[in-house]
């Protein structure tokens, strides 16, 4: 699974990379040229994520049965937003990810919680960003985007936030793949 999101998330730095090379001028029709991308850019990301998420979720379903797997990948064929921070944490209790006890809890915690917190704090750390408000901005460009045809960030805003905002999803895929 991880070659898959490997790959995915090359297509978008790569995409990105274009974009910011055949665009790189200061002119006002590039500027707005680049600013529309903003928009479409947040929607290609948002549909990337989906798309690695429910592969996750039907990966590991066929792997526990592959009659498990067809009924969830009926089930989420249109996973579109059903992946918020708290739907993905929702999936791991739901799909039985290994649990988690952390230290004056009373809230049912998985491996991916637990990988998540630890992973966060490095992502703070590196970046400067919070990778929770990063991964929501994600979804909230792109629905502006999408519903209204605009968004207030700019294609660097998009990018910068899906570079935070993947570990989010890397962090789902391993606790799924270590779940299994």
């Amino acid at each position: 699974m991880s070659e898959l999101v490997d790959e995915n998330f090359n297509h978008l730095r790569n995409l990105a990379s274009d974009i910011e090379l055949r665009l790189s001028g200061t002119s006002t029709a590039e500027q707005r040229l680049k600013n529309e991308l903003a928009g479409m850019f947040a929607v290609t990301v948002a549909a990337t994520y989906e798309g690695i998420i429910k592969d996750s979720l039907i990966n590991y379903a066929t792997e526990i049965h592959p009659t498990y797997g067809q009924h969830i990948e009926k089930d989420f064929e249109k996973l579109n937003a059903r992946v918020s921070l708290e739907h993905l944490k929702g999936y791991s209790i739901l799909f039985g990810i290994p649990e988690w006890t952390r230290p004056g809890s009373v809230k049912k915690l998985t491996t991916f919680h637990r990988l998540l917190e630890q992973r966060m704090k490095v992502v703070e750390r590196r970046f400067r960003k919070n990778p929770y408000d990063s991964y929501r901005n994600i979804f909230i460009w792109r629905n502006a985007y999408a519903h209204e045809r605009t968004t207030s960030a700019t294609f660097k805003d998009v990018y910068e936030s899906h570079r935070v905002a993947q570990y989010v999803v890397r962090t789902f895929v391993t606790s799924f793949d270590i779940g299994g």
